[in-house]
């Protein structure tokens, strides 16, 4: 029997604990017509070595040729996908147990959509913190295109793949968008996935926190200095990639959705984590390199290198403190 829904977990020497709780997660959806693949990237601290012991027909295991970059792994797992929808679950994230019925729910009363996704828990690693991702936000319900392409044009500026986790795609419209592609970038191929799939329908929303999402710190060695310079980097990259796409644009212009107000967006909040990553860390060459490559890709080449030297100098530095710590929180509220 066809599998109604394909959940792909791609993994690589994730801590073994996070993922047996994601994988156990995907076992506990009650619904006989899930297939659960696991696709191991040639991990090597024995995370996966339980798995041969598992009996649940519904898991299918799978390992590409040779170890792949984060997107391309992605796109490989995503392919092996038999079902008429197909999810995507991070190997350190987790749903709750009446995710699948939930979301199936929601496709099934707004088949115009093609996808849906869902509000989450957020579960801050270093302080142990759990709080709504999107809380209050916007409310449940079908969004077309033209209008999800404004929400989507200011969230992934805040965050490049957080409405993946606990998301149900559509397989036609999965694979007739590509699926994850790069567009030149080193994380963010499900932004480009999200903004692609609005080609094919709009998006249904369940406000239902139904999946928990995993935020770390550079103290468990999974974010440092330099993330924030990567995500606006290929942040940048998408957007460039979204003006390019001629249906992209179509969509855009109907919404009366700016590409350059997203640009801006994506300036302000990456200079805002600049100067926290620079007053914190002042003498790390790499965290100047990445942001003067930002800038320039930001700024389309017009921002001249001498003017972001200027933020190694003493006096700029306690004046970008100062005014972060005044007005910091405002402005991020406004562009964000």
């Amino acid at each position: 029997m066809q599998p109604l829904v394909s959940l792909v977990i791609p993994v690589f020497n994730q801590k073994e604990e996070y993922f047996r709780r994601c994988l156990d997660s995907a076992l506990a959806q009650a619904h006989p017509r899930l297939e659960i693949i696991v696709s191991d990237n040639h991990s090597t601290n024995g995370c996966t070595a339980f798995l041969p012991e598992l009996t649940d027909p519904r898991l299918r295991l799978i390992k590409p040729p040779c170890h792949l970059q984060l997107i391309q792994h992605f796109a490989f797992a995503g392919f092996q996908a038999n079902g008429q929808l197909v999810s995507f679950l991070p190997s350190d994230d987790w749903l709750e147990a009446d995710w699948l019925d939930a979301m199936l729910e929601v496709l099934e009363k707004h088949p115009e959509a093609a996808f849906a996704f869902c509000d989450l828990r957020k579960h801050e690693v270093e302080s142990g913190q759990v709080s709504r991702y999107r809380g209050d936000a916007f409310p449940s319900r079908h969004y077309t295109n033209t209008e999800a392409i404004r929400i989507f044009g200011k969230f992934i500026c805040r965050d490049t793949s957080a409405y993946m986790t606990g998301a149900l795609i559509r397989s036609d419209a999965y694979f007739k968008c590509g699926g994850f592609h790069d567009a030149g970038v080193r994380y963010a191929g499900d932004a480009c996935m999200g903004l692609g799939l609005l080609k094919y329908g709009g998006v249904a929303y369940e406000d239902r926190a139904l999946a928990n999402y995993t935020v770390w710190t550079a103290k468990q060695g999974k974010s440092d200095a330099q993330w924030s310079a990567m995500a606006c980097q290929d942040i940048a990259k998408v957007i460039s990639w979204a003006e390019n796409d001629i249906a992209l644009r179509a969509i855009a212009r109907d919404a009366k959705f700016s590409f350059l107000k997203s640009r801006i967006r994506m300036t302000v909040f990456f200079l805002l984590a600049y100067i926290k990553n620079v007053i914190e860390d002042r003498d790390n060459t790499r965290i100047h390199d990445d942001f003067q490559e930002t800038l320039k890709i930001l700024s389309r080449g017009w921002l001249p290198k001498w003017m972001t030297s200027l933020f190694r100098a003493t006096p700029v530095i306690r004046l970008m403190g100062t005014l972060k710590n005044i007005y910091g929180q405002k402005i991020k509220s406004r562009f964000l």
